[in-house]
């Protein structure tokens, strides 16, 4: 028997350590719950290295005595298996997403998905194929169909063709129906597995506008016109210094702003997320906050206007006094946040912390812009020489 250590990433930058075997054509897997943390985190050699030989303990025990795959005989002897239809399983994917409290949106989107699917399968004319049956040629006609697919409703845009992102989110749906089924012992793997690079969905590298240091400057050098236009400024300005969504700046309190081993730090949950974030302050940041209430009432820092939309127009309206000509919105104050730290030397992984990202891949995309800056700066000297 084959007893190899391999590896999973996760969402959080993190990967997942299992054992896989195989013998006579049958594969296992055992997840060995021991992760390895990302290259660039503090002392991530050390860690990982620890983490690794615990792995090789576990594989060596293996081997000397490993596991039956009595488990997936039995699999193949599961009546339900027998019986279960593709459709039907969907149909009590929703309804676990109703009992295990979904939200309305939610909900409806598996719904949707559930039912793209049965208008494929009556296209294919195999409604009734079983869920064991249900191999990586049907799911790539599926994944075709969706390519194809077009709104009516939405006719007038891109042709009615589905957005990149919706059909990401598509295939994270459908994926994580077989994984159900996976866990619940209906079949032995995920079909998506089997699919190439090519037939599956990807998300487009998106574009995210940031201001360098020389423009933010200029965007809080503009003298404000009102009290709500001195408001953004100063609100968009600290969000540059911290990485704070809007959603987030809205809410901030006096209480949010504590005194950490003498170092003025924000600390909240962001709302978006749920996730805690705590950010030291520097210089500029403490400069752009309003005096504090003398009385030490807990009241919002910065009173924004509550709609988005509204919050835009004193971006714009300010960032066009400044004479910056990018095209940019409130939230391009965190992309600028993540860009100037790393232009400034960050390591990737305190970014990471300070964005409240729940994974590093989320933060690599700076990296990419910084480096793009980087060969810009080196091309200026083609022909010099």
């Amino acid at each position: 028997m084959k007893v190899e250590i391999k590896a999973r990433m996760l969402t959080a930058g993190n990967r997942s350590l299992y054992l896989e075997y195989y013998e006579t054509g049958f594969r296992k897997r055992e997840n060995l719950h021991l992760y390895l943390i990302p290259d660039d985190a503090p002392n991530a050699r050390k860690l990982n290295e620890q983490t690794l030989r615990k792995a090789q303990e576990i594989q060596a025990q293996r081997i000397l005595t490993p596991p039956s795959f009595e488990k997936k005989e039995k699999r193949g002897e599961n009546e339900q298996t027998k019986t279960m239809t593709w459709l039907g399983w969907c149909d009590d994917y929703v309804r676990c997403a109703m009992t295990d409290g979904n939200c309305k949106k939610m909900i409806q989107h598996k719904d949707v998905v559930r039912r793209r699917i049965e208008a494929y399968l009556k296209r294919a004319k195999k409604t009734d194929v079983l869920l064991k049956d249900v191999d990586r040629d049907l799911v790539s006609g599926l994944f075709g169909y969706m390519r194809n697919y077009r709104n009516r409703k939405q006719i007038k845009t891109n042709g009615g063709r589905l957005a990149a992102y919706t059909l990401v989110l598509f295939e994270e749906t459908i994926k994580a129906i077989f994984n159900k089924a996976v866990r619940d012992g209906l079949i032995a793997y995920n079909p998506i597995q089997d699919l190439s690079k090519e037939e599956r969905f990807h998300a487009p590298d998106k574009h995210r506008e940031y201001l360098t240091a020389d423009e933010l400057k200029r965007f809080l050098s503009v003298e404000p016109q009102t009290f709500m236009e001195e408001v953004v400024q100063r609100a968009f300005g600290f969000s540059c210094m911290t990485g704070l969504r809007l959603g987030d700046m809205q809410r901030l309190r006096w209480s949010n702003i504590k005194d950490v081993n003498g170092v003025l730090t924000v600390s909240l949950i962001q709302h978006k997320t749920k996730r805690p974030v705590a950010v030291p302050l520097n210089a500029l940041a403490i400069s752009l906050l309003p005096p504090r209430p003398e009385n030490g009432k807990d009241g919002i820092i910065f009173p924004l206007v509550k709609k988005p939309d509204n919050v835009a127009k004193y971006v714009c309206r300010i960032k066009n006094k400044a004479g910056i000509e990018k095209d940019f919105t409130y939230h391009s104050s965190r992309h600028s946040a993540a860009t100037l730290a790393i232009t400034a030397g960050a390591e990737l992984y305190s970014v990471c912390k300070i964005l409240g990202h729940g994974s590093i891949a989320s933060t690599q995309v700076y990296a990419k812009v910084n480096m793009e800056k980087k060969m810009e700066a080196m091309s200026l000297t083609d022909g010099v020489f």
